[in-house]
């Protein structure tokens, strides 16, 4: 089967216009046959074609008027003659050993130059040309002579061509719109994604904002965010520090809850699953909505936080008091007095570690301390001295033992 793009569509063609083999139409039956995208294809072409014939008769172009007018010169292609030429005549030899032979030979006819592309359009799909017999042409050019064949006049051959190309031009147009639509379409749908591996992503989105993506992250927009909009889909933790367009917001998506923002340095934690978000704002001022619910929405300030829940469509806003929030980038860390197993979520969440307490007697003691970009290993060394406990690693994670704290 040919995989070339025009070639069905020239097949069609030929069928249509009455010049395709029995082969072309099994080939072409076949090819319609075998998707009804193809039938839906040529269903579009046979329209067109009638809507063109169509057309050309309102122009009154009168093809079947004009083969009548051409088709007596067609047929008195053998019935007009040229003039015979005599021959010299032969005198006879005086003797057997001398004589002067005279001969004339008929002039060769000069073949008069003919258009291949007229004469290939020439026949009207609808009417079967005269047929000539090689044969019988060679016996009557013996007989009367050479022939010259009037072509006729080629008004007729040029308004056959310039129906077919209206009907590709037509069928290109068919053909094209729905191409360059779909191009489009899928062009200004393409979905950029950034994904943080097992380490902290730091990246700059088109409109020059930076962003930083926690481990195991992801940020979805589209190839043409800055242009038209600012639109994202955030899934996991990201700090954003993002410029200022007053014409184009900035908006982040997670399910139905909606952030929004001008040009403001931030932290947003997204659960995409449950449609929740957290947020807290470092600097300037966010709003916060619901999608189609922008009116019930809130605006927060620097240092306040708002957690956003979809199942039961509610918005809060408090005072953040987590020193800790940005830890897993900054690698800083403020205990002040807090209990030992918040001081664990805060260590497997910042170093995306697996650490747990052998018994619930633990999680109550406390501990005051700072660090500032140390290793996993110095910190604990530190806890375990300060509160008197042992460590243990084991191929889950790493397990703490001790007496408990009063």
């Amino acid at each position: 089967m040919n995989s070339n793009e025009t070639y069905y569509p020239d097949l069609i063609t030929r069928y249509l216009s009455g010049e395709a083999s029995s082969e072309e139409i099994s080939e072409l039956s076949g090819w319609i046959q075998s998707n009804p995208e193809h039938a839906s294809i040529f269903d579009e072409f046979r329209k067109t074609w009638q809507g063109v014939l169509a057309y050309q008769v309102e122009q009154q172009v009168d093809l079947e008027k004009e083969w009548k007018e051409i088709t007596p010169k067609l047929s008195g292609m053998h019935q007009e003659k040229t003039p015979n030429i005599r021959p010299v005549p032969v005198r006879k030899p005086e003797s057997t050993s001398r004589f002067k032979l005279k001969l004339t030979r008929k002039p060769k006819p000069i073949p008069r130059p003919v258009d291949k592309q007229i004469q290939r359009t020439f026949v009207s799909p609808a009417v079967t040309p005269p047929t000539v017999d090689p044969a019988n042409d060679m016996e009557s050019m013996e007989e009367t002579g050479p022939k010259v064949v009037p072509i006729g006049s080629a008004s007729l051959p040029l308004k056959i061509i310039l129906i077919r190309a209206s009907l590709i031009a037509a069928i290109a147009i068919v053909l094209l719109i729905p191409t360059w639509v779909a191009y489009r379409y899928f062009t200004h749908t393409e979905v950029i994604t950034l994904t943080a591996s097992n380490e902290i992503l730091d990246a700059f989105l088109p409109d020059g904002s930076m962003i930083s993506l926690n481990a195991f992250s992801s940020l979805t927009y589209t190839e043409d965010f800055g242009k038209i909009n600012r639109n994202i889909e955030l899934s996991g933790e990201g700090f954003f520090e993002v410029n200022r367009d007053s014409l184009l917001p900035f908006v982040i998506s997670c399910g139905g809850s909606r952030l929004e923002v001008l040009g403001t340095t931030f932290y947003v934690k997204s659960e995409q699953a449950a449609g929740n978000m957290e947020v807290i704002l470092v600097d300037g001022s966010v709003s916060v909505y619901f999608e189609n619910e922008r009116s019930t929405g809130k605006s927060i300030i620097a240092g306040e936080k708002a957690e956003i829940t979809q199942a039961n469509q509610r918005i809060v806003v408090t005072s953040n008091i987590d020193p800790n929030f940005l830890a897993w980038k900054t690698r800083r860390l403020i205990f002040i007095d807090d209990r030992l197993d918040m001081i664990i979520n805060t260590l497997n969440k910042v170093y995306q570690a697996d650490i747990s307490l052998s018994n619930e007697n633990l999680a109550s003691c406390r501990l005051t301390a700072t660090f500032n970009r140390q290793s996993l290993e110095s910190v604990l060394n530190v806890i375990l001295v300060t509160l008197d406990l042992q460590a243990e690693n084991t191929q889950p994670g790493i397990i703490l033992y001790g007496n408990g704290c009063n």
